[in-house]
């Protein structure tokens, strides 16, 4: 299913071949150029781009807006996706996504734009049984929830099994705390379940981990940026996201949708006992809370308290 921001209208590319017969003489020129080098001629402005093709801003606008994109910035955003998602490292995309140009105010807007599109991509692509199976996985009472994000996603993961522990017990971040990753992976039990998230690029470490859990009878779900990730052909569920961005750093705002998502749909799996264990962690934040505010008056006081002047 297409994005409700990338319409029926199809890519750049499509359009133009749909709606040549519409267009004007200068309008056919700046098409046939813009197909000659496509999707680059889009990373720079629409004034840099009539310019270097003998024509005007306005030619270029009224282009586009026969194209049916509601901005000029629409395309821009569609064509330095496709470049983008062809570059692995933020080094490689850094040329691409930062442009000279771009006010302050482009930037803030370039970045809506592509957080727009990552999430209507990503509910729009989205693979509703395989979604349903995740949620049941994570919702069940047996076994572990295992949860691993490395580096650049690990802020997602964090999100994610901070929330999970208040759902359900057993959720335990991999690699966080104390112990190794190894030494957590030593009791691994057929119950238990992986979570683990693959963004390019992509590092070894989560597919090990993945085949150690599946090995072990394990299930493994997986959240990643492409069917492509090594993750993916190991999962017994995954889900997509979309991380393209306007600058040279993947956008995790999918991400946090759709976790956000996950857990929605685990709590409403386990409406009985949620609220309960929601009631019981207030009365904990209570006691602590409450130990804490009795014991700042003494610590004050301790600290604040005057020497007894010295006699003369």
């Amino acid at each position: 299913m297409k994005s409700s921001l990338q319409t029926s209208a199809g890519l750049l590319t499509e359009r133009l071949a749909r709606h040549h017969a519409d267009l004007t003489g200068s309008e056919r020129a700046l098409a046939e150029a813009l197909l000659r080098d496509y999707p680059h001629a889009l990373l720079e402005s629409a004034t840099a781009l009539a310019a270097r093709n003998g024509t005007s801003a306005s030619t270029v606008v009224r282009l586009f807006a026969k194209l049916g994109y509601t901005s000029y910035a629409e395309a821009q955003r569609e064509a330095r996706a496709e470049v983008t998602a062809l570059l692995q490292t933020a080094g490689q995309r850094a040329p691409v996504t930062i442009g000279a140009e771009r006010s302050l105010q482009q930037c803030v807007d370039d970045a809506l734009l592509h957080d727009q599109h990552n999430l209507a991509a990503t509910r729009d692509g989205l693979n509703l049984a395989a979604f349903e199976a995740m949620a049941t996985c994570l919702a069940q009472d047996k076994g572990r929830v295992h949860v691993l994000a490395q580096i650049n996603s690990a802020p997602v993961g964090s999100w994610l099994a901070l929330h999970l522990n208040m759902c359900r017990p057993g959720v335990q971040e991999l690699g966080a705390g104390a112990m190794d990753t190894t030494d957590q992976l030593l009791w691994v039990q057929p119950d238990d379940v992986l979570l683990v998230f693959s963004i390019r690029r992509y590092a070894s470490g989560p597919a090990k981990v993945a085949q150690h859990f599946r090995d072990a009878g394990a299930q493994v779900l997986a959240i990643t940026d492409s069917p492509a990730a090594p993750v993916a052909t190991l999962a017994h569920h995954h889900l997509q996201v979309h991380t393209s961005n306007a600058s040279p750093f993947d956008s995790y705002t999918a991400a946090f949708f759709l976790c956000n998502a996950l857990v929605s749909a685990v709590a409403q799996l386990r409406h009985g006992a949620v609220p309960q264990v929601l009631a019981r962690r207030d009365s904990l934040w209570d006691q602590f809370e409450s130990q804490r505010l009795l014991d700042l008056p003494a610590s004050r006081g301790a600290s604040t308290r005057r020497k007894p002047a010295d006699k003369k």
